[in-house]
């Protein structure tokens, strides 16, 4: 097969996957999703406003979830993560998208639906944001209707970088109608913003008259002996023994970077290495990485 074909048919089954999971879990508000591999399988991590519906009684739903995406996708061993939108929920593109398409699928009136959104995102801290309702919004002719407030970007880099996109639909008796969200984060530099820091001014030196330097003898500069470290191992992590460390080799998992792309959970799942353990070494990897930093 050629390499660029494997990259599309890959991207390809991420997009149904995506899908999949939005017609799933369309009431607990879904907010993206974002797909990793790790060498024990493949992380699905969502973003979900209710997390609470997602995983369901006794994790029963997400169990449900992942086989059914083991099965339909052929996905190695995955594993469902769920993050809680929190307070930044305003400020998801593709979580407003959803809502506004629910409110007017419950029959808001889409000027009423498209003014509330925009003041709820401008009010959590955006920089800018439009919202475009597109179809039959009042009767038989399709019309596009925007809503706009503070800066938006349309095209290049800018756009890329700085603004966030959510699509979701709503469908009523009379048709369909897309909702399109974008939102510019309040953390967003444009191009134009340029910080200007004062210079302390330079003490002029016809004001005072000179005076007679001496003349000073340089010395040679003494290096100083460099100390090189060792690299750390695998081995020199506490709880980690030469028996658990060919276990890691069978998994290969040779080196700390790829001890740190692990979690708590698949360390604990390799054989001589417990829940408390797993904790530990964690803790240890982080240790190292701040003194490395």
């Amino acid at each position: 097969m050629v390499i660029e074909n494997k990259f599309i048919e890959e991207n390809i089954n991420r997009l149904l996957i995506k899908e999949f999971l939005r017609k799933e879990i369309s009431g607990a508000g879904f907010g993206g999703m974002d797909i990793q591999r790790t060498p024990m399988g493949t992380r699905i991590t969502m973003i979900v406003e209710r997390p609470g519906l997602v995983i369901g009684r006794g994790g029963a739903n997400i169990s449900r979830l992942t086989e059914e995406i083991k099965e339909r996708f052929g996905v190695d061993n995955p594993q469902i993560e769920i993050q809680e939108a929190g307070s930044n929920a305003a400020l998801n593109a593709q979580i407003m998208a959803e809502k506004l398409a629910e409110a007017l699928v419950r029959g808001w009136h889409f000027r009423r639906a498209g003014h509330s959104t925009v003041r709820r995102i401008m009010d959590a801290g955006a920089k800018g944001c439009q919202v475009i309702l597109s179809g039959k919004l009042t009767g038989a002719r399709h019309r596009t209707e925007k809503f706009t407030e503070g800066h938006v970007k349309y095209c290049g880099e800018t756009a890329r970088e700085t603004m966030d996109e959510g699509y979701a639909v709503a469908k009523k008796k009379a048709g369909i109608i897309g909702v399109r969200v974008r939102i510019m984060r309040p953390d967003a530099k444009l191009p134009d913003e340029i910080k200007i820091t004062a210079v302390p001014k330079e003490k002029s030196t016809a004001e005072k008259p000179e005076k007679k330097q001496k003349k000073v003898e340089e010395k040679p500069e003494v290096k100083e002996p460099t100390v090189e470290k060792t690299p750390a191992k695998v081995t020199d992590i506490k709880g980690v023994g030469s028996s658990t460390a060919k276990e890691l080799e069978k998994k290969g998992i040779t080196s700390l970077e790829d001890l740190q792309d692990l979690s708590v959970d698949d360390l604990a799942e390799i054989k001589g290495i417990g829940k408390k353990t797993a904790k530990e070494i964690k803790e240890q990897l982080k240790k190292l990485a701040k003194e490395e930093a």
